[in-house]
């Protein structure tokens, strides 16, 4: 079945700010020979140097992308900056964050007084079809539509094999622990929750139904497409990962909760930017990672970086 353009874009915004949140996916543009491991780029002044990587935040365990390169850099740097601060601890990670999450996804109006009856059956098949216990609905229907909307976009994936302890993230945060290195982050969990959930109500249900109104064969492509972008992604082939997101960025349509693209990737890509301008400000060697969708395409890390006149190179 071919998809949609606009469908399209729609699932792929979907999986994207989902595993972002969940532990979102994909350098500047750059012809030069796909290389084994992730994709790396450097920043360098007179006394500073930033090694950049993009990281998928989910992942089946069979992929590999790790390099010798990615190491060395890892051992070079004196900090690791990912999204948000975490440890390669995932439990505790994800215990620490569970109550900002829910300050913004707990509702006192339930679901089921704000769907069909028809687009709640469907939501109970979607749970069943994902191989989530039936509970999961209850647990749902406590919460705002954009916290069901970003459980749906990443079931098919966790169905999948997708892992969040194979995360990438969560991997190189271990590298760095064990190499002493401080752990910080860009954001808080708060923040990137507050992003996803910045809609009113009605955009978030308008999110939530367009997520319901995915057919079967539509989830499976879009698994397919990403099985493919994740391989390729990890052998540093960046291509497929830039013209996935320029598909996305020429429709202005609401996404997660009622957030837009500019929310999900241009304004934190700006923010993550002026960060970056100021640790160059200072001295020592740092490593970052972030989710590879905030270093491809027009407004990519790289380019927000460029307009304050610094440059980055693949590395």
């Amino acid at each position: 079945m071919i998809l949609s353009k606009k469908t399209s874009r729609r699932f792929r915004s979907a999986i994207a700010s989902a595993t972002a949140l969940a532990a979102s996916v994909f350098g500047a543009a750059s012809a030069q020979a796909q290389e084994q491991g992730l994709p790396m780029w450097i920043i360098k002044d007179a006394d500073s140097t930033i090694y950049m990587t993009g990281t998928i935040h989910m992942l089946p365990a069979e992929i590999q992308w790790d390099s010798e390169k990615l190491r060395n850099a890892i051992r070079a740097a004196d900090e690791l900056w990912l999204e948000i601060p975490m440890s390669s601890d995932i439990q505790k990670f994800a215990a620490d964050s569970m109550p900002a999450m829910m300050k913004h996804a707990m509702s006192t109006t339930p679901l089921s007084k704000l769907l069909t009856a028809e687009e709640i059956a469907t939501l109970k098949a979607r749970i069943a079809e994902f191989g989530l216990p039936p509970e999961t609905f209850t647990m749902m229907n406590m919460m705002k539509p954009w916290f069901a909307t970003v459980m749906l976009s990443i079931s098919p994936l966790s169905s999948s094999g997708y892992d969040p302890t194979q995360g990438i993230d969560i991997k190189i945060a271990k590298l760095a622990e064990d190499d002493g290195d401080k752990s910080k982050g860009f954001e808080t969990v708060e923040e990137q929750t507050k992003i996803l959930a910045s809609g009113t109500i009605e955009e978030q249900l308008a999110a939530l139904r367009r997520t319901l109104a995915m057919t079967k064969e539509e989830i499976d492509a879009m698994k397919a497409e990403m099985d493919t972008l994740a391989v390729k992604w990890a052998t540093g082939d960046i291509a497929g990962a830039e013209a996935m997101f320029a598909d996305m960025s020429d429709t202005d349509e609401a996404q997660f909760g009622g957030a837009t693209m500019d929310d999900l990737l241009l304004n934190r890509n700006e923010n993550w930017a002026g960060q970056i301008e100021m640790m160059l400000k200072g001295s020592g060697t740092h490593f970052i990672a972030v989710g590879g969708g905030h270093l491809v395409g027009p407004d990519s890390v790289q380019e927000r970086l460029k307009l304050r006149g610094i440059e980055t190179e693949r590395y």
